[in-house]
């Protein structure tokens, strides 16, 4: 199976149909009440010393990591900042939450990841890549980039600035497999379907397929570095370097939408029902509906990038380089979500 990219002349991402490889599936659903036009800012909350870098959500608390080399920890219920996790010696590159178990993997510039409880807020477990045989001189280049985790295999899956995808084996951490084939710092990773897709600053995203993981089956050609991925209903979307958003269909990888409108780099993307949520460098979000790839809405409000969007317990929460978190929503009404 072959799947190539190129960089078409008139700026379009190409790519090809793959024969036998499908990871498409069923129509995008209507919004679950998502009132774009009513978004307000109900909170602004701060704690961090340093820039925002990364969030990730878990039933209701938030995650937040800084380059203050700290992560912390909000709950909404109750509110508050209810812990801060020491141990990296480097900025905070990634987080990634377990669905199933109560741990949090980050990841840092110290090129390490560190395991955490989320409910007692511990520190389990220190996973570091193994040494490449000829690239000892790159210690310093092998901060973590991106964390995912494939539940079906129990498998933790990082990429690095070194453009390495390392996997382990979970609970153990036995490490299994390396993938090679980018030519420069793995910035996403996104699963679906037993495929993995990993999005990197040499201009492209390659298919991994899990059950051969390995051997790359593709590679899409952008315009730019990729810096965000997401997968919803069948669609792949893409934050590429030039400050846009790409959509593919897996079925076909055909191109079907180009969204343009950010004025800086798209550093995050979410989804939610049949919206899609950016966030930029241009200290922007925006909200695009899904189908028509309309933008309803453009958030402002952060003096810094906004490099982390997500929705909890209906509210949209962005976190931004300027270090703070801020809370949206419909209601104009604050939830129990505030900083002590």
């Amino acid at each position: 199976m072959e799947l190539v990219g190129q960089e078409e002349e008139e700026g379009e991402a190409a790519a090809s149909g793959v024969d036998g490889l499908s990871v498409w599936s069923s129509g995008v659903p209507r919004s679950a009440g998502l009132r774009t036009h009513a978004l307000k800012c109900v909170s602004t909350l701060s704690g961090h010393h340093s820039g925002i870098r990364v969030i990730a959500v878990l039933h209701d608390r938030v995650f937040t990591g800084s380059y203050d080399n700290t992560i912390k920890v909000w709950k909404l219920d109750g509110g508050g900042c209810e812990a801060t996790l020491e141990g990296h010696v480097a900025w905070i590159r990634s987080l990634f939450c377990h669905t199933r178990d109560p741990v949090l993997f980050s990841g840092s510039d110290d090129g390490m990841i560190k395991m955490w409880r989320t409910d007692t807020h511990e520190h389990v477990q220190d996973i570091l890549p193994p040494q490449i045989e000829g690239e000892e001189d790159q210690a310093a280049n092998r901060g973590i980039l991106a964390i995912t985790f494939d539940q079906d295999r129990n498998w933790l899956i990082a990429g690095s600035y070194e453009s390495h995808i390392y996997i382990w084996e979970y609970p153990t951490c036995t490490f299994l497999h390396l993938l090679a084939g980018h030519r420069s710092a793995v910035r996403a990773l996104v699963i679906y379907n037993g495929c993995l897709m990993s999005g990197s600053y040499d201009r492209t995203v390659k298919l991994w397929e899990l059950d051969n993981p390995t051997t790359c089956v593709g590679s899409l050609g952008t315009r730019g570095s990729v810096w965000a991925l997401a997968v919803y209903e069948g669609m792949l979307l893409g934050a590429v370097g030039d400050s846009s958003i790409k959509v593919w269909r897996m079925d076909s990888w055909e191109q079907v939408a180009t969204l343009s409108g950010h004025r800086g780099l798209v550093l995050a993307l979410a989804t939610h029902a049949d919206r899609l949520l950016s966030g930029s460098d241009d200290r922007c979000i925006r909200v695009w509906r899904m189908g028509t790839w309309e933008c309803e809405r453009i958030l402002t409000g952060h003096n810094g990038g906004v490099v982390g969007v997500c929705i909890v317990q209906g509210n949209l929460i962005s976190a931004s380089n300027d270090s703070f978190i801020k809370v949206w929503n419909s209601t104009g009404i604050q939830r129990p979500f505030t900083a002590k």
